[in-house]
């Protein structure tokens, strides 16, 4: 069997996008949950906002829609960000308003250095939740601080959106709690067993020649294409401490080697690669156990096992390795002992920002780039007295990344989910569907059916998910703006103009004024992350050195992070070939 929807050498982007999204659009076990608890919190949101008739209620809506939801700790913590965030800008914006809004120069300046800071901040920020809440919060509130006033309609307004979040956030955490308590589900765990699962399935073929061949094929291939992108997002968003999260995403990364070898195993139909019966049930024996032992979060017990290399089945050897490997990471202790580790794990989580904020020039060229393709667009609308397409600067601030690999991925899927979810389903619904409903009921029938199509797309990998939300955030931006059902196309018109403008924009800076293509960052990160695993072997002993190691070890570990998401990115890159 061949894996013909890996990426291969001679093959285009437009032959194998098709491919790459049957496999990304496949279901997989507790798809479906995620895609429930999605739609019921946005529609219950939606219901309230326009029952209450609650103005800029689409940005609620939108909260509920993306917050966390790997655990109920996450979910209550990003909720609570995001109000947080929110009552911050609603200090902060009046007093700048105060104080240079009434002059456009200072007007201008004022908007710029709010930008700066959504942007340096998005970098920055230690905590993911709260650092998508400020982004999301500062570019909303700028666009109500841009109205004519007066100032106390405008606080007003930001008081509003401050109760839509609040509203969103709650609703999205009851539904949780009530979820959990009939279907407790551990995401990163979960995911990590059921590809495990798929190994063990192609191991039976191997040992008894079942008839499972096609479906474990088919298993193996799925897990390759959509990769560990969604688990390693889970890693960095769980409540682990420092040695936990240190062991899970290594766990991770060896589980995908594992499905990458298994991959290879089915592309090139070696289930004659003269590897013995015995041999195949023991490695799936070993493998049954690993996965009980991280599914009860226990450490590995078994006799020593060492994997043998063999020349006549090399790709086998190479996976029995893999899977000691797994093994040896669950049987590691942690290297300090359990104060300073305990220690240092408060600290990490009582930390602002990330520990280089202040010291990496990348994270104020970024800022600084994604601040000038942001006010080209304020300057835009602002000089054409649209503000319609005020989305422009938000449609900036979203697809923002810290290269141009990452950043073409986001505004490829950003535009294919504005031209989804803004034309249509925002226009095509105001046109054909919305003019026949006169019920709230047949409204929420329309709103969760688009939600649907949304959060089943959204939870698809990395490399596919912006897509859903983006068909949601435009979706809501049209037809859940106003207390009635919406027929104006002019809004949807005006969004779509914006985001247009925005990736535009986008493109101009950081394609042409600011250059960084995805496989060039990778080989860069490979070289810094070179030159600390030197500067780690040099730490010296003492408490000065192991805070050291700490701080190095954490570097280390973000750069391989950020290169996994460059490789996501790198099949984006927009030339004739893939890299």
């Amino acid at each position: 069997m061949d894996l013909s929807a890996q990426p291969g050498d001679k093959e285009t982007f437009w032959e194998w996008l098709p491919i790459f999204l049957k496999h990304e659009l496949a279901p997989y076990p507790g798809r479906l949950s995620v895609v429930a608890r999605m739609v019921i919190a946005a529609t219950v949101t939606m219901i309230i906002v326009i029952t209450f008739k609650i103005p800029y209620g689409s940005i609620g809506v939108t909260c509920a829609f993306i917050l966390s939801r790997e655990n109920l700790t996450s979910t209550a913590k990003s909720g609570f960000y995001f109000i947080l965030a929110f009552a911050a800008w609603v200090v902060l914006l009046p007093v700048g308003a105060r104080m240079f809004a009434s002059v456009p120069l200072t007007h201008f300046l004022w908007e710029g250095v709010t930008v700066f800071l959504c942007f340096f901040l998005l970098k920055t920020l230690a905590d993911f939740p709260l650092a998508t809440g400020v982004v999301v919060v500062g570019t909303a509130t700028l666009t109500i601080w841009y109205l004519p006033g007066p100032a106390e309609l405008n606080t007003e307004l930001t008081l509003w959106q401050i109760l839509a979040t609040a509203i969103g956030a709650l609703i999205t955490f009851l539904v949780e709690v009530v979820f959990r308590y009939f279907a407790p589900r551990n995401g990163l765990l979960d995911g990590i067993t059921d590809r495990l699962v798929s190994i063990e399935a192609l191991l039976t073929t191997f040992a008894r020649h079942s008839t499972g061949a096609v479906s474990a094929a088919q298993s193996i291939t799925q897990y390759a294409i959509t990769g560990t992108s969604m688990l390693r997002r889970e890693v960095v968003r769980s409540h682990l401490n420092t040695v936990e999260r240190s062991k899970m995403n290594a766990i991770v990364a060896l589980v995908s080697r594992g499905i990458d070898i298994s991959a290879a195993l089915v592309a090139d139909d070696q289930r004659a690669e003269t590897v013995s019966r015995e041999r195949a049930e023991a490695l799936e024996i070993r493998i049954s156990n690993l996965r009980h032992s991280i599914q009860s979060r226990g450490s590995f017990e078994g006799p020593l096992w060492v994997p043998l290399a063999d020349p006549d089945s090399p790709r086998f050897s190479e996976l029995e390795t893999t899977i000691r490997l797994i093994e040896s990471v669950l049987e590691m202790k942690a290297s300090v002992g359990p104060e300073s580790a305990s220690d240092q794990d408060a600290k990490s989580a009582n930390r602002l920002f990330v520990s280089d904020a202040f010291s990496n020039p990348e994270y104020l060229r970024f800022a600084l780039a994604g601040t000038a393709a942001s006010m080209l667009c304020y300057v835009i609308y602002v000089g054409l007295n649209w503000p319609g397409i005020s989305t422009a600067v938000t449609t900036c601030a979203f697809t923002a990344l810290s290269d141009i690999g990452s950043s073409r991925q986001k505004q490829l899927l950003r535009t294919s989910g504005a031209v989804i979810g803004g034309f249509v389903f925002g226009l095509g619904s105001q046109i054909f569907v919305l003019p026949y409903i006169d019920s709230i009921v047949g409204l929420a029938i329309l709103f969760a059916c688009v939600t649907g199509v949304a959060a089943y797309v959204a939870t698809s990998s990395a490399r596919l998910s912006y897509v859903g939300l983006q068909i949601a955030f435009a979706y809501y931006l049209i037809n859940v703006t106003s207390f009635d059902i919406s027929r104006d196309l002019t809004i949807g018109r005006d969004r779509a103009i914006g985001v247009l403008l925005g990736i535009a924009s986008m493109w101009l800076v950081f394609e042409r004024l600011y250059p960084r293509p995805a496989a060039v960052q990778m080989v860069r990160q490979f070289a810094r992350s070179a030159r600390l695993l030197a500067a780690l072997s040099a730490a010296g002993p003492g408490e000065s050195g192991m805070t050291r190691i700490r701080t190095l070890r954490d570097e280390v570990s973000n750069i391989f992070a950020s290169v996994n998401s460059e490789a996501d990115a790198v099949l984006f890159e927009s030339s004739e070939k893939r890299p």
